[in-house]
């Protein structure tokens, strides 16, 4: 297939880029080449897209919403506008989502699942919390890893390690699913007891209490999670 794949550079993109690259021909477009997907020309035609680009970190929602409504939002509607009626577009969306009223990156993922309903092929994936061992500057896990980490909270979380969802995207390449699905292993953990040494924050703004995949559409498939984020924290340790 030709795929268009957007924020290649990115976390998720990077791996996802190495293991599309074996079997079809893809064009990546990323901010970091200074491809902005607002006023980027899009004339060539694909067979399925694969948008991951955005502005992730419920956070700095809360400092810079406009930011977060232009790049999440906005370029998704552009996609949608030129290649929405004609072609499959597998997009990022958040399990945050799921709760949009929690803040602005929530609900600019929440917008981008809202605009993308009205097109027959779309998919949003909902990804859960993503870790790798070279994890994403900022999350928790690259805090714990690089001895950053201040503190912890009693939040439960999705872990799904990067593979895993990197395998789980190849298998919806495949799939003719539409509307939304759930990436996670469906096995919430206790984020306090995974680094139990540091201090609890009681209180964190803006948070979900828990996040759980919903795994039936993906078990469907054959997915099966190889990584346990217990497993794999004693390991680094």
């Amino acid at each position: 297939m030709h795929i268009m794949l957007t924020g290649h550079r990115g976390f998720i993109g990077t791996e996802l880029l190495k293991r599309l690259t074996k079997n079809h021909s893809v064009v990546g477009f990323d901010l970091v080449d200074g491809q902005d997907l607002l006023t980027v020309p899009l004339k060539e035609r694909f067979d399925l897209i694969i948008h991951l680009a955005g502005v992730a970190g419920l956070r700095d929602s809360f400092e810079d919403p406009k930011s977060y409504w232009y790049n999440n939002v906005e370029v998704m509607k552009r996609l949608l506008s030129i290649y929405g009626n004609n072609t499959r577009i597998l997009y990022a969306s958040s399990s945050s989502a799921a709760e949009p009223e929690l803040n602005p990156y929530a609900a600019s993922k929440f917008l981008m699942e809202i605009a993308a309903a009205n097109y027959t092929n779309t998919l949003g994936m909902r990804f859960h919390t993503v870790y790798s061992a070279n994890p994403r500057k900022g999350m928790f896990m690259q805090k714990l890893i690089n001895n950053e980490l201040e503190y912890t909270t009693n939040h439960y979380r999705d872990f799904i390690h990067l593979e895993d969802l990197c395998d789980a995207i190849e298998l919806l390449i495949q799939s003719d699913f539409t509307d939304i699905i759930d990436i996670g292993t469906g096995n919430p953990v206790l984020v306090s007891e995974l680094a139990p040494t540091y201090p609890v924050k009681a209180a964190t703004y803006g948070e979900r209490q828990e996040t759980r995949a919903n795994t039936d559409k993906m078990e469907s498939l054959g997915f099966r999670p190889k990584y346990d984020i217990q497993k794999f924290i004693k390991i680094l340790s």
